[in-house]
């Protein structure tokens, strides 16, 4: 009778899910400029937002549209990037419809 090797134990290395950083970087933004955007209907406070709200708005939409490419190659992030995107153009919205509300009523009267 020979007598038996102990078993090894192997230990591995639990591996990171990949991650997108354009994606969580246009999340990050859309959720900055949403926060601030949502002032741009309010008078007087409304013109500082709208300046303050549209770069990090822009930011959104376009980490928004490399991370959406980032998430068809890798896999990862695609609703950070959507999310991202959606926050982005509604903003943009938000301060063009507000540009064009306070512009016809300061217009018309």
């Amino acid at each position: 009778m020979s007598p038996e090797q102990p078993q090894r134990v192997v230990y591995q290395q639990p591996v990171p899910p990949p991650s997108n950083g354009m994606a969580v970087t246009s999340l990050v933004f859309g959720i900055i400029a949403g926060l601030v955007g949502v002032w741009a209907p309010f008078p007087v406070i409304g013109i500082v937002a709208s300046f303050v709200a549209f770069l990090p708005a822009l930011f959104a939409i376009i980490f928004g549209h490399a991370g959406l490419q980032r998430a068809k190659r890798g896999g990862a992030g695609k609703g950070k990037a959507i999310g991202g995107l959606i926050l982005g153009y509604v903003t943009i919205a938000l301060i063009v419809a507000a540009t064009l509300g306070w512009g016809a009523l300061i217009a018309f009267g």
